[in-house]
């Protein structure tokens, strides 16, 4: 027989597959901009003449320059900081204040017994209509797909999947979102879960004297990475457990802030250390848009040009990637299969510092062409 605190969540199985955003949509301020798609493959480096050159995309079938699909989640939804007609964002001038959003209306909610902490655990994203620049994107929908109580070694509560739907302004379906999250009542001793994401060891302290500085201020730029994008990987050439070339992601502070400004991503967890440290977190971390561009670079300099992205994940943050690691993505293939006209290819990925795997494993479906 169950227990009570299980029998509680009967209530919110009982509306699985039911909608609760109330109908309320969200629009992005802008259009998809090419300047927007450079800014955010800066810190990732990624130099796919898709996400370049308009002729270069328009010949392997898009619309226009393409924009990366990491980015869907929540760059090319950005609804802005601020905008004409609204108060100052920084009404304080205390050092570490946070940027307040925009108040908006609050959707109805399932019913659920109460919960006092949560966190997120995976992310889905399952794509279609490639977005473009010139494109806008809304979100409509928050599906509940899934309610799975849970006892874990912090609480007691239950694992929650929501899903929503990316559209442009055509109308047409960019994107499902599939967003899992933990809610839960803690015990009360809260040791560290393999559910939940783990802090890193931070990396040891270094105070850097003058002559330090002046040297990590005058580092000279390695040599391009050397991708041939004239070549084309079909799907005769790939076998099962082949390797895709591994890329390696150093996280300097100087590289978490260009990313934030790229990806529209600002929480300060990400960039300042003392906000970052009063949440739990050992240092400054990587965002998961940052993360899920390493795990697009890694693939797409795999498939090439004409490879395609069918879907990312479910995978699931493990360790937080802090700064002055040296995040590296690798991955095999795990599956190969014709369905409907498509050459499908499963990558299994996984990012991996210092102290283990810190992402995934996870998959990555992608279509490649055929020779025939």
């Amino acid at each position: 027989m169950a227990d009570d605190w299980q029998q509680d969540w009967q209530q919110t199985i009982n509306v699985i597959g039911q909608d609760f955003s109330g109908g309320l949509q969200s629009t992005a301020i802008d259009e998809i901009e090419k300047s927007s798609v450079r800014r955010f493959l800066e810190a990732v480096e990624l130099d796919c003449p898709l996400h370049y050159d308009a002729d270069v995309a328009r010949q392997h079938g898009y619309r226009n320059i393409l924009a990366p699909v990491s980015g869907i989640s929540q760059t090319w939804i950005d609804t802005a900081l601020w905008r004409p007609g609204l108060g100052s964002r920084y009404p304080s001038n205390h050092p570490h204040v946070d940027v307040p959003r925009e108040p908006v209306a609050e959707a109805p909610k399932p019913p659920a017994p109460p919960t006092t902490v949560g966190f997120a655990t995976d992310i889905e994203i399952e794509y279609f209509e490639p977005p473009v620049v010139g494109d806008r994107l809304t979100v409509r929908g928050r599906k509940l797909i899934s309610c799975t109580p849970r006892e874990t070694r912090v609480g007691r509560g239950a694992f929650t999947v929501w899903e929503r739907e990316v559209v442009n302004q055509n109308g047409e379906r960019v994107a499902l979102l599939r967003n899992g999250g933990y809610a839960y009542i803690p015990f009360e001793s809260e040791p560290t879960s393999e559910e939940r994401p783990r802090p890193a060891k931070a990396a040891p302290a270094h105070n850097p004297d003058e002559d330090d500085l002046i040297a990590i201020r005058n580092v000279t730029p390695s040599a391009p990475a050397a991708i041939d994008w004239s070549t084309q990987r079909c799907y005769e050439d790939v076998n099962v457990g082949d390797e895709i070339d591994p890329i390696t992601v150093n996280l300097t502070i100087a590289r978490l802030v260009i990313e934030a400004g790229g990806n529209r991503d600002f929480n300060q967890i990400h960039h300042n250390t003392p906000v970052s440290k009063a949440t739990g977190a050992p240092e400054m971390y990587a965002n998961n848009v940052f993360i899920q561009s390493w795990w697009e670079r890694a693939v797409r300099e795999y498939i090439g040009l004409g490879g395609r992205f069918k879907k990312t994940g479910p995978f699931r943050m493990r360790v937080f990637n802090t700064v002055g690691e040296a995040a590296v993505t690798t991955g095999k293939v795990t599956k190969k299969w014709q369905e409907n006209g498509e050459n499908l290819v499963e990558i299994e990925v996984q990012t991996t510092t210092s102290v283990g795997v810190t992402v995934g494993p996870g998959p990555v479906l992608v279509a490649l062409p055929s020779r025939g």
